[in-house]
């Protein structure tokens, strides 16, 4: 009967633990949503044409020794 009354005094403490936590869930996804909505009108690019290539390839310095300009 006493974990029943405990049981009883703990259920509205998780009840709006889980309204909370559902509420945040839900507002974090319709915020998602929305800024999903509105980077896919924003305007992308300019793109690079050869993203990965050496960009500094002729500063490069090897150091002293190995310097072979």
């Amino acid at each position: 009967m006493k974990s029943l009354i405990l049981l009883a005094c703990f259920l509205p403490l998780g009840i709006i633990y889980i309204i909370m936590k559902l509420s945040v869930w839900i507002a974090a996804v319709n915020s998602e949503q929305q800024y999903v909505r509105e980077d896919a009108k924003r305007p992308h690019g300019p793109y690079v044409a050869n993203a990965y290539a050496d960009v500094d390839e002729e500063d490069e310095e090897y150091g002293d020794r190995t310097d072979y300009r």
